[in-house]
């Protein structure tokens, strides 16, 4: 992307801020004629001279309030209106000035010559440009903040009018209350008071056990606002509302100093943010506009205290810093030069720490957490594309925001990486590719640890996943990986690394969020998932291309091939892919088994034929991955082949057993022969040397004698190889007859389950449809 195409896109980003059409002014909501109509009507009904007395006083006294009170609501409107009016213009305004920076920046970029020099003069032009884009952006954002407060400041006066009374209340017959009726106060007032005594350090204990009830949620409602369907009392909202909005203007950091002095109290309070400003949780009122914290419908982002949404509506980097214009030798005035860096603004990192400061169960989809997530995407966004000083961004960018952005930027994903409606609604809407294209480019100071733990939640919620948001998320994330694997091996700015390279830690992530689902892809599930993930590769499909373009990205994140590997270190993204692809391989084998007993033939033949087809994809993708690195397609033949036993081998080193239960030396030891082979593969050969596939009917023979089916006395002999732990005992390749007796004894027995020669047409299923996608998977996408 050129400098000037960047510059256009931030202008765009920016210009999309002050909306389209014609800015609403503020006629429609001014009543301020008929309302003072109203009160020349009420003023012309006074008592007058020929009513006189007690009854005619008290009469005259309400109507003259009557009147007071439609001549103040009219001046209300006025004000409304009025300020309504100002935001149009601010809007306006805006986009004016952005209009008229685009045109200089267009223009000025126009009149430079072609080659470095010219080069040079349009990177100094967009700087300036993207500069003033963002003083336009934070000046009217700050004017539409101070005219949003003065709006909220009309709410008010607003209700105190409603609630005017226009005579003396009289007694409370028959109530025994009296008194204590008239100081009663609402829930939003309680919820007010509270809230001042904990930023004053003097909660009492019946406020404290107030606080304590009101953000608690018991099992039922907590599976409701898990769903997005959670009903609070309005009392209870009300409650919350006035103790959230009682903090003011507030900063977060004070805010956050407030919390950490308040002990296990101060926790609460960023509860009280999160259920107040959530706007799926409903009362059963009905809504108004703007809406009311005294009788909420639900909650929503106006129920935050003003110092935070003043951060979440504001910049989230601070204006560059430039020098003076500089003086050419011809006379004429250059571009001044960029001097200071950005950083990131005040109030997000500290509006990190006081989210994560409370009950993680309550993120769920609210707008603290929308703001704080959409704030993260902003400076993601900006800074992998922001004016840096020096003279080369693809060195000095990264180096600015690993040193800025990135400690802020990690803490911001940390408080938003539990809510996982959040996330999935960012993944999976129209935005999801933007902002996977700048989480993947971004060099992360953390190596994409912060970033890849969004997505912790997606793989460990897979089995029960009542909502289908993880599904939902990963089939997101596995489309976007397999579909970019070539940018994913590649990333702009890195002289060809790959994702796993400069991002391991996120690759990793990925893995384990994937994992899960590796089964769904190639069209079958094996149980670890609730089924709801969509087949990349569906049944129709010979070559599992993009279950194996998204395994190559995968693999990126690999072992050293030439030196020895620490067994006790993290896994690699390719150790996880290839442990978890086994045990799905297992999976199938094992349903395949089953199906034999129950003689039901459609079922073991589809999983054979998943279990091929994850198996190819697995050796595709690790030579795609060593292809892109190599660009030759005998050393990628090779090498892929090298990963693939290395990574098997640590598989069983790692846990003591090869995933999926089979014991090292024993059936784990010869599934080697059967998952890695003796020859390397490659896509599009004539044919695929051939396998012993004795070690897929050794693990059936093990389901099988587990669950007691087929010719006793065949059972019997068997079940005498299994110990303890129900796995066989190989007898050693040594020369003598032991081995050889033992296969046929295995032989007999699987000819004596199901139909005749079942277990035989299964195997020839998986190793057909393993060699078919090989010979028929197409090249490797060139980089």
């Amino acid at each position: 992307m050129s400098v000037l195409n960047a510059f256009l896109s931030t202008w765009s980003n920016a210009r999309q801020t002050f909306g389209e059409g014609t800015p609403a002014t503020g006629e429609q909501y001014d009543n301020s004629t008929a309302l003072r109509g109203l009160k020349s009507t009420v003023e012309s009904a006074a008592p007058g001279s020929k009513w006189t007395g007690g009854a005619a006083n008290a009469y005259g006294t309400a109507n003259t309030e009557h009147a007071r009170v439609f001549e103040q609501l009219a001046g209300l409107d006025q004000r409304l209106a009025s300020h309504v009016g100002e935001s149009a213009q601010v809007v306006a305004a805006g986009r004016r000035d952005l209009e008229s920076v685009r045109k200089w920046v267009v223009d000025a970029a126009a009149s430079t010559p072609q080659g470095q020099a010219g080069e040079q003069m349009r990177l100094a032009i967009v700087q300036k440009g993207i500069a003033q884009v963002q003083e336009i952006v934070q000046r009217s954002n700050g004017e539409l903040n101070s005219i949003g407060g003065k709006i909220r400041g009309l709410d008010p006066e607003y209700q105190a009018l409603g609630n005017q009374k226009f005579a003396k209340e009289g007694p409370a017959f028959a109530t025994g209350q009296g008194e204590a009726d008239k100081e009663k106060m609402s829930p939003e007032e309680v919820g007010k008071e509270d809230s001042e005594a904990l930023q004053n350090g003097q909660l009492t204990p019946e406020q404290h056990q107030r606080l304590v009830e009101n953000t608690t949620l018991n099992p039922e409602q907590q599976a409701a606002l898990d769903n997005g369907n959670l009903t609070l009392p309005p009392e209870q909202m009300s409650y919350l509302q006035g103790f959230s909005r009682a903090f003011g203007d507030k900063t977060p950091a004070e805010i956050k100093a407030v919390i950490n002095k308040a002990g296990p109290d101060g926790g609460r309070a960023a509860d009280v943010f999160q259920l107040a400003s959530n706007p799926n949780i409903k009362t059963g009122l009905p809504g108004t506009e703007p809406p009311s914290t005294a009788n909420p419908a639900s909650g929503g982002k106006y129920a935050l205290p003003d110092g935070i949404q003043k951060v979440l509506d504001g910049p989230v980097l601070t204006p560059l810093g430039y020098g003076e214009p500089t003086h050419n030798p011809d006379g004429s005035i250059g571009l001044p030069e960029l001097k200071t860096a950005s950083t990131p603004v005040a109030g997000l990192n500290d509006l990190a720490d006081v989210i994560q400061r409370g009950n993680r169960d309550l993120q769920i989809g609210s707008a603290l957490d929308s703001g704080m997530f959409e704030k993260s995407r902003q400076l993601l966004e900006q800074s992998n594309g922001w004016p840096v000083p020096g003279n080369d961004p693809m060195v000095d960018r990264p180096r600015w925001y690993h040193q800025t952005v990135d400690p802020t930027l990690q803490n911001m994903f940390n408080a938003v990486n539990s809510d996982d409606m959040v996330i999935h609604d960012a993944v999976t809407g129209s935005g999801g590719e933007k902002f996977l294209n700048n989480l993947t480019q971004h060099q992360w100071q953390d190596d994409g640890l912060a970033a890849g733990g969004l997505f912790d939640w997606v793989g460990d919620s897979a089995a029960h996943d009542s909502t289908g948001r993880a599904a939902e998320t990963a089939h997101a994330l596995a489309g976007y990986t397999s579909s970019h694997s070539n940018q994913l091996l590649n990333l702009p700015d890195t002289q060809g690394q790959s994702l796993g390279q400069v991002n391991p830690e996120l690759t990793r992530d990925w893995a384990r969020a994937f994992s899960p689902y590796l089964d769904d892809m190639v069209g079958m599930n094996t149980g670890d998932s609730n089924g709801l993930f969509t087949p990349l590769d569906p049944d129709s499909s010979v070559e599992p291309a993009n279950t194996r373009h998204l395994m190559s990205v995968l693999y990126s994140d690999h072992p050293a091939l030439d030196a020895s590997v620490d067994p006790s270190a993290p896994k690699t993204a390719s150790q996880i892919l290839a442990e978890s692809s086994q045990a799905h391989i297992n999976g199938y084998l094992t349903a395949a088994a089953e199906s034999v007993a129950d003689q039901n033939a459609g079922e073991d033949n589809f999983a054979m034929q998943s279990a091929g087809k994850l198996q190819a994809a697995m050796d595709l993708g690790a030579y795609d991955e060593r292809f892109d690195t190599t660009h030759d397609k005998f050393e990628a033949q090779k090498q892929a082949h090298e990963m693939q036993s290395r990574l098997f081998d640590l598989g069983k080193d790692v846990i003591g057993e090869f995933p999926g239960g089979s014991t090292v030396g024993g059936l784990g030891g010869l599934m080697k022969d059967v998952i890695v082979g003796s020859d390397p593969v490659m896509p599009g050969v004539q044919s695929v040397a051939g396998r012993d596939m004795f070690p897929v009917q050794l693990h059936m023979a093990q389901t099988l004698a587990h669950a007691g089916v087929g010719d006793p006395h065949f059972l019997e002999v068997v079940r005498g190889h299994l110990d303890a732990n129900g796995h066989f005992v190989i007898p050693d390749q040594d020369g003598t007859s032991a081995y050889g007796n033992f296969k046929n004894q295995i032989n007999n027995y699987l000819s004596s389950v199901g139909q005749p020669g079942a277990v035989n047409d299964m195997t020839q299923n998986y190793w057909n449809t393993y060699t078919q996608a090989i010979i028929n998977a197409a090249p490797p996408r060139q980089p």
